[in-house]
């Protein structure tokens, strides 16, 4: 054999050993960045709990029909086949679900898992709604809501007794000055607090031209609103722009940890910032319909700790 022809047979050689490399792949290929899993929990509560059946389902059955599946749900346990898979962790932790096709990873996630008294802890405790600043006798009103409750002690801090006894009360300060909002009820066992600051009344000045004021509030609403909007459009695949907008909004809007502001949703549902946003991302997240964020209220500005949101669901 010539030396020319030892190098034309390594030439076809590589191109052999490549094309044989390139009809491994393709198929994967194929499947990777198109294929993702949804997880749904069966009570709708929007938290996975212990010993509550989760479904992971596929979200492209037809890009993986005829290969193989394989589900690892973090613990050492693995489902094998399954285009839905059903699975109850017997331990609260987080665990990162793994999804494989034809032994090649294609999409995972990490998922919490909690008790049913943790997912209950934080929708039960009541919630005192009321602004955080009043004026010298200006008439305030103050309300609550939390599971269960059906007594309701108010003390405003300028008497030093229990001022009102309903769910939704109005009050008005005599004198200006820093107060504590107490509310004791059945469910608590101390009262839950509410701080409010109360400046001199009023004094109505010579008129001036000035600009109309900044309605400050409704743009962090409003804002607040969009960034909801837009996690609820992404795809479960786009973690990234998922965590942009969740951390914007934590950063800044927030005072305490997200997992302790709560989110009413449609005045009777509750979950906690963290959970709603992954239900919002994760479980709403469909082909088939499309979740609309009507309007978002917020008790206070700089300090969110309450979260009202209207929305609904429309067929895309």
């Amino acid at each position: 054999m010539t030396e020319r022809q030892k190098i034309l047979s390594v030439f076809l050689g590589i191109l052999v050993l490549g094309g044989i490399i390139l009809i491994i792949g393709l198929p994967f290929r194929t499947v990777k960045g198109d294929v993702d899993f949804n997880i749904h929990d069966s009570n709708n509560n929007f938290h996975y709990e212990i010993g509550e059946v989760l479904e992971f389902t596929v979200n492209e059955p037809e890009r993986v029909k005829g290969k193989s599946i394989l589900w690892q749900m973090g613990n050492g346990d693995s489902i094998s086949n399954k285009m839905v898979a059903k699975y109850a962790y017997p331990k609260s932790g987080k665990y990162l679900v793994t999804l494989k096709v034809d032994g090649h990873t294609v999409a995972n996630r990490y998922i919490q898992v909690v008790s049913g008294i943790e997912a209950a802890a934080i929708d039960s405790v009541p919630r005192i709604h009321a602004v955080s600043e009043g004026y010298q006798g200006e008439e305030l009103t103050f309300s609550a809501d939390g599971v269960g409750v059906d007594t309701w002690m108010w003390e405003f801090g300028e008497t030093g007794t229990v001022d009102a006894y309903e769910q939704q009360v109005t009050y008005t300060y005599e004198t200006p000055g820093n107060y504590v909002v107490r509310l004791q009820t059945n469910t608590t066992k101390y009262p839950i607090e509410h701080r409010i600051k109360i400046l001199p009344k009023f004094e109505k000045v010579e008129e001036t031209i000035t600009e109309p004021p900044v309605d400050s509030l409704g743009l962090a609403q409003d804002d607040i609103r969009r960034r909801l909007q837009i996690i609820a459009n992404l795809s479960v695949r786009d973690n990234r722009a998922y965590k942009e907008q969740v951390n914007h909004i934590r950063d800044t809007y927030f005072c305490t940890p997200s997992s302790q502001v709560v989110v009413v949703v449609n005045g009777d549902k509750y979950n906690d910032f963290s959970g709603y946003c992954q239900g919002l991302h994760f479980l709403e997240s469909s082909p088939n319909r499309r979740i609309k964020i009507q309007e978002v209220k917020i008790d206070n500005q700089n300090c969110v700790r309450t979260i009202q949101v209207t929305q609904s669901v429309a067929d895309k």
